[in-house]
């Protein structure tokens, strides 16, 4: 059973997003339920102490909910949870600073897809033919109409429904996969030079990103 969606629309928690590693910690979380921090980093094969920075960080910008669970030990133990499955992004491209902060999140996704699939491309479990088929990478360029493009939306929507992690089952044996995809209206090269060449020169993303 799937909880109520969390949207974001403050360009500052799409930053926090965008920040190496945190939306990989998101992932986890949406995968794994609540959980402890040690959890997570045997999920994502990486160090308690790396995580904890950008644990704290998600924490503090609420984009994971923090719970003080009383066990054996004397000191309650920490764990955290989504505010709501599954996270969503609300573009704005209305501002500098947003559109930036899009772009950034844009990229940090492709950075995780590709990793992914490198990886992927290296197991022994990957399948490349037939309907058990689970590595994909692919490119494609088209001229949609506007009922070609509302078909490919309703498509992409059930695709990303079948992705969207429901609340954990500890008996659930399914395994976990990431989707990465894109689509974007094609721009003529010459319109975007034309349009560098009225702007200001802006700074770059990692500067803006950079916390």
């Amino acid at each position: 059973m799937k909880t109520r969606p969390y949207v974001v629309t403050s360009y500052k928690h799409v930053l926090a997003l965008a920040s190496p590693g945190r939306e990989d910690i998101i992932d986890a979380v949406a995968i794994l339920g609540r959980c402890g921090i040690s959890d997570m980093a045997k999920f994502l094969g990486r160090s308690r102490h790396s995580l904890y920075y950008h644990v704290k960080a998600l924490r503090d910008c609420g984009l994971l909910v923090e719970t003080k669970i009383r066990g054996m030990g004397v000191k309650p133990t920490a764990h955290y949870d989504l505010p709501g499955r599954p996270i969503l992004v609300r573009y704005d491209l209305g501002s500098e600073k947003s559109r930036r902060a899009v772009i950034a999140l844009g990229r940090s996704r492709f950075r995780s897809g590709q990793r992914v699939f490198v990886r992927g491309c290296s197991s022994e479990s990957a399948v490349v033919e037939g309907p058990g088929r689970n590595l994909w990478v692919a490119h494609w360029k088209g001229r949609l109409t506007a009922t070609d493009l509302e078909k490919a939306n309703r498509l992409l929507h059930q695709l990303v429904d079948i992705f969207t992690p429901a609340v954990a089952d500890p008996k659930d044996l399914r395994s976990p996969y990431e989707l990465t995809f894109a689509v974007a209206p094609v721009i003529p090269g010459n319109v975007r030079r034309k349009r560098r060449s009225v702007d200001a020169p802006e700074p770059s993303l990692a500067s803006k990103s950079r916390r």
